[in-house]
């Protein structure tokens, strides 16, 4: 049996700020400012589904899961410029909890000024910073004769990028991910190489 750790997400997400960002809960009244990120192709190329939102509907439908009841189960986040409130520049979060796995995405008009790596480094203070609970990841036997025996496996966290996506690479080795696979996959009728990187949870977390 395999076991590792989780994070124990909160009933409210926090708010985080940076020297230049504010960090917080997505909310209704984003939609219409994540519409427009989701319909620049520049930036939905990286994504899994390689094309842009085709309507308001779709931008919702992804809203949704970072809204009460389902955002409770995810720690997703919108991202504002502290020098224009209310305006959302960009998203990240973990998009998907089994295993963990994360990404971001920010306005093509905001590149270049480091806001990806600078929300995300402060984005990831606060993953580690949950409490843990205790989870089994494998309970197949492993061919040992004590069938009760626990093999602790450390926690990561997961990204996966696009072979040519050379700015996502690095912001993702700036933050300490390092690459532990490759393969290629089929996207949108294309074969590309899927990087997929991992993160694993700092020691000196109780």
């Amino acid at each position: 049996m395999k076991k590792t750790t989780r994070p124990i997400f909160p009933a409210f997400a926090p708010t985080m700020t940076t020297a230049r960002l504010l960090i917080r809960p997505m909310q209704q009244s984003d939609l219409e400012d994540f519409h427009v990120l989701r319909t620049q192709y520049e930036v939905m190329k990286w994504t899994s589904t390689g094309k842009i939102d085709r309507d308001l509907e779709a931008t919702q439908i992804w809203l949704n899961r970072s809204l009460p009841p389902d955002g409770v189960s995810t720690f997703n986040f919108a991202v504002e410029e502290l020098s224009k409130p209310g305006k959302v520049t960009g998203a990240l979060g973990c998009h998907q909890t089994e295993p963990p796995e994360c990404g971001y995405m920010f306005r093509v008009e905001h590149w270049g000024k480091g806001y990806a790596t600078e929300a995300f480094r402060r984005w990831l203070q606060a993953w580690w910073e949950l409490p843990r609970r205790e989870v089994v990841i494998d309970d197949s036997d492993s061919g040992s004769q004590d069938a009760t025996e626990v093999e602790f496996v450390p926690e990561v966290l997961r990204a996966d990028i696009d072979e040519v996506n050379v700015a996502s690479a690095r912001i993702l080795a700036n933050s300490g991910f390092h690459p532990v696979s490759v393969e290629v996959v089929e996207h949108n009728g294309t074969n590309i190489k899927l990087i997929a990187l991992e993160l694993q949870r700092p020691i000196y977390q109780s």
